[in-house]
């Protein structure tokens, strides 16, 4: 009867022994294809990383760009503001003008005695027709747009030694 006891303890011994080994393998399998995971994940991570500087610099050479094209826009606003206060004025300058205004550039350019008051009447058209014989205008004694752009300078004179 010992010896069965012994025998059956051997054999448990021997078969715990094998589970043991085989728990030890499965263990040593799972170790290994997390190791494997962490790896890849590592990859993974690096990969992301490399990924993530790369855009960061293209967004921020994009972002150069656009502040460079963003004062370009703004110079050329400025200027295209410019260029319409400019035509503004020059619309101003060639829209009729106002009898002081013939009179004044009249007066300024040599052709008008008179005073100026606002009213177109004899002397102040007898002017006119002076003024229009001079630059190759047909007297008419009426201030039309082509004659008015070559009184119209004369009117600035006045306005520019005020």
């Amino acid at each position: 009867m010992r010896l069965n006891i012994l025998i059956l303890l051997f054999f448990a011994f021997i078969i715990s022994g094998c589970a043991t080994t085989k728990d030890l393998q499965l263990l040593k399998d799972k170790i290994n294809s997390l190791e494997g995971e962490a790896r890849q994940r590592q990859d993974v991570e690096q990969e992301l990383k490399t990924n993530q500087d790369q855009l960061e610099g293209a967004l921020k050479k994009q972002l150069e760009a656009n502040l460079f094209l963003r004062q370009q826009l703004d110079e050329a606003k400025e200027k295209a503001d410019a260029i319409s206060k400019k035509m503004d004025e020059d619309k101003t300058k060639l829209s009729m003008p106002s009898g002081k205004d013939i009179q004044t550039a009249l007066k300024n350019s040599g052709f008008y005695k008179g005073v100026i008051d606002g009213s177109i009447g004899s002397e102040t058209k007898e002017a006119i027709k002076k003024f229009q014989e001079a630059n190759n205008l047909t007297a008419d004694g009426v201030v039309g747009s082509r004659t008015w752009v070559l009184l119209a300078p004369f009117l600035e004179q006045k306005e520019n030694l005020k």
